[in-house]
């Protein structure tokens, strides 16, 4: 492929990052790596079938073969000695080769997402790679050598079984970024304080009970992820890192934030949520270039003074505390872009949050407010309040004021009304007002013809007024477990509307002109009160999915055959009466997820096996005895469950493991049974044939005459009968395959009045099935 094809594949994909990624190596190489660079894999005369794959990235050249489900690296990556870039994420390789000694241009390497135990030396020897990524494999140890990768500027470990670190990776003068979250490293060497130029270390989600000293001595380091370990304080070298802009401390064991953390003057970014703190020290005023501070999920009662003059703040983090208040201080943190206070004891916000002007995500979900401040009116840049769990009987007045509001969530309350005011909000595009006690629809919201996403679900709500055809951007409408007793049909008119849930109200019909809703992909009709299945959901044209449990409903004991018109991938019938399913389901080519779990199914059609796109199928609790016989031709099932049925064909504990490999096991291992048991009746026959029989046998059996005359001449004469009889029929269950079964065996026997024979091949089966009994 030549360079500008490669460029114009590569233009047609995501490729922004990799760029960051290529800096130039250090001038001086060591001569043996030199030496190496020298080594080429032999071309193959072939056109290598990977050249497709290539791409140009700058000036570097890229192979990607990711996602391909290699179990090792071919040996074809390894014909591109001008190689710069091979991306192999996500395969099932669980080896590295030799083979990357020929790969000595190459700069970065990424096998993130593989089964790899170890990492082959060669690779510490490729002079110029910049990127190691190996993360999420199943790395245990690293070898000392590693410290050969003297050009080394990423390596990322993320996601591995590392207990430790070499010592020798001091000695990687060049590296600037460390990945090592989601291990169970304990320590760190002492040789870490080495890597004067590392400016990322994450040692996230381990089993650090401490921090060495030693990495406080990293003056290059600006981010340090330690959250998710065993921490309950920090040495107190750590304030001698003065140019550390971001500390990352959450989900530990801190009952107080270490006094040395505030004289850290230049972090941008503190994070303490999921620790034990009670209180937060005065001295956090030190830290005036703060601009994000995580302290969700702790147990503060108040907030110091000194906090609310940390005017640099965008995003604050409260939620999961006991605050009880808010200081009128709050004013000072001008320059907030988000604040979340749920779930907290608050029963009032100060009227002076108003004055935080850039406020944009405001959360006070789970308290216990009734009201807002009329003030709030006045934040023009917030875009997002969730108001959710609280105790509000309306929606506050000041809400219609909040000209750029595009999300509201205020489910879970106790609203009865929405204000005239709610019309002004031009802008908004999702609105939850679920679980709450509106009774009527309020028409406010049929003003606000932005609206993409509206949730109404657990109301009152009797019927539905024909101004909701006025919002005609309505993509997901939720009307679910209200008290509708037929489908609105204004909701007809919505032309973009895309999932309708309809369940757990009291319907009974659908009219046929549901299918005009071009758009509609999602439906369910869940919990209503049916007396049949809704076959005019059938001629919905583009329905993706249709979900029609009726686990509180009135249930049905049948499928129409129009099932069949269906075009979704995923339909859900659980909890019916239904006793099987009609032969015309074959038809839903598109199915891939049946739900047909709790019924009454005995029975399934033949032609379900025809459905070779299912992944997904839920039979349990039904009354099935036996699967169709060519069940196993369902070769992309992923989620199978059987139990809670009579099976015995095959029986419930092959089908245990809700799966399909457990059936096609047992489908193997009958399949090896039946050739066993063939082998042993070729050996007991080989005494009950005459030269003349076998001759007619073969003949009755179809072996053509010259394979029948080359048997003869090998195993010649009377002492070699018996063998002879033996290769006869091997050859013929050779020859035949699937078709030489031992019912044809003993049917053919019996044709031609080998009685004998036959009897004691009959014999054989059934005292063999009664055996497998």
């Amino acid at each position: 492929m030549d360079k500008q094809k490669s460029i114009e594949k590569y233009n047609k994909l995501d490729r922004g990052k990799l760029s960051k990624v290529f800096d130039k190596p250090p001038k001086t190489v060591e001569k043996k790596n030199q030496d190496k660079s020298q080594k080429k894999k032999p071309s193959s005369k072939k056109t290598n079938k990977f050249t497709q794959h290539l791409y140009i990235q700058g000036s570097k050249i890229c192979l990607e073969l990711n996602n391909k489900g290699f179990r090792e690296i071919p040996e074809g990556v390894f014909e591109f000695p001008d190689l710069n870039c091979l991306f192999l994420v996500n395969n099932d390789i669980d080896r590295l080769p030799d083979s990357f000694i020929y790969l000595a241009n190459l700069e970065a390497l990424v096998l993130t997402g593989n089964n790899i135990h170890v990492i082959n030396r060669h690779i510490f020897e490729l002079p110029k790679l910049q990127v190691l990524d190996l993360s999420n494999n199943e790395i245990s140890t690293i070898s000392p050598e590693i410290s050969g990768l003297q050009s080394l500027t990423q390596l990322l470990l993320n996601g591995n079984r590392l207990e430790s670190l070499p010592y020798t990776i001091g000695d990687m003068s060049q590296l600037r970024v460390l990945g090592l979250n989601d291990n169970i490293l304990t320590s760190l060497p002492d040789s870490i304080a080495k890597l004067e130029h590392l400016q990322i270390l994450a040692l996230e989600r381990n089993m650090l009970e401490f921090l060495n000293p030693s990495v406080c001595k990293i003056e290059s380091l600006r981010r340090l992820g330690l959250s998710g370990n065993k921490m309950s304080n920090l040495p107190h070298e750590i304030e001698g890192m003065v140019d550390l802009q971001q500390l990352l401390l959450d989900n530990n064991q801190f009952q107080f934030i270490p006094i040395q953390i505030f004289w850290l003057h230049e972090l941008i970014e503190l994070s303490f949520s999921g620790n034990k703190l009670t209180q937060i020290q005065p001295d956090i005023e030190n830290m005036t270039k703060l601009k994000v501070l995580g302290l969700n999920h702790n147990q503060l009662t108040d907030l110091p003074h000194e906090l609310m003059q940390l005017n640099q703040i965008e995003i604050l983090a409260l939620d999961n505390n006991c605050l009880r208040s808010l200081s009128e201080d709050i004013a000072n943190l001008y320059c907030m872009k988000e604040l979340d206070l749920g779930s907290n004891n608050l029963t009032e916000l100060p009227d002076s949050i108003s004055l935080c002007c850039n406020l944009e995500i405001l959360s006070v979900v789970n308290n216990h407010l009734t009201k807002l401040p009329i003030e709030l009116g006045t934040l023009q840049k917030l875009h997002t309040l969730l108001i959710s769990q609280n105790e509000f009987t309306s929606i506050p007045v000041c809400v219609g004021a909040l000209r750029v509001l595009q999300v509201l969530a205020a489910e879970d309350n106790q609203i009865e009304e929405v204000p005239e005011t709610f019309a002004g909000l031009l802008f908004l595009k999702h609105f939850n007002l679920s679980v709450n006690r509106i009774s009527s629809f309020p028409l406010a919201i049929c003003k606000v013809t932005s609206l993409e996403v509206l949730d109404v679900s657990c109301n009152n709500l009797l019927s539905i007024p024909n101004e909701i055809s006025d919002l005609q951007n309505l993509k997901v409408l939720n009307l679910k477990e209200n008290l509708l007793v037929e489908i609105p049909p204004q909701l007809y008119s919505l032309s973009k509307l895309h999932g309708l849930d309809l369940s757990d109200n009291s319907l009974s019909y659908v009219p046929i002109n549901v299918c005009e809703m071009t758009s509609l992909n999602e439906l369910n009709l869940s919990n209503n009160k049916f007396f049949e299945f809704p076959k005019e959901v059938c001629g919905v044209p583009n329905l993706v999915t249709f979900k029609f449990d009726q686990r509180n409903g009135v249930k049905i004991s049948s499928l129409p055959d129009e099932i069949g018109l269906l075009k979704v991938k995923e339909l859900v019938v659980s909890h019916n009466t239904l006793r099987t399913l009609p032969k015309t389901i074959s038809k839903m080519v598109n199915l891939t997820h049946l739900y047909a779990d709790h019924n009454e199914i005995w029975i399934l059609p033949d032609t379900f096996c025809q459905m070779q796109k299912l992944q997904l199928l839920h039979l349990n609790n039904n009354q099935l005895t036996s699967l169709p016989k060519d069940f196993d031709q369902l070769i992309l099932m992923r989620d199978l469950r059987l139990y809670d049925n009579q099976l015995k064909v095959p029986p419930m504990d092959v089908c245990v493991s809700g799966v399909l490999q457990p059936i096609g096991l047992f489908l193997r291992k009958a399949f090896r049974r039946e050739e066993l048991l063939l082998e042993r009746m070729f050996h007991s026959i080989k005494d009950d044939l005459t030269k003349s029989q076998l001759r007619a046998l073969m003949k009755k059996l179809k072996v053509p005459e010259e394979h029948i005359m080359e048997l003869e001449t090998r195993f010649a004469g009377r002492d070699q009968l018996p063998e002879r009889i033996i290769a006869s029929l091997r050859h013929w269950k050779d020859y035949f395959g699937p078709m030489a079964t031992i019912d044809e065996l003993i049917r053919i026997t019996h044709i031609i009045s080998f009685d004998h024979v036959s009897s004691k091949l009959k014999t054989m089966k059934i005292f063999a099935q009664r055996l497998r009994l």
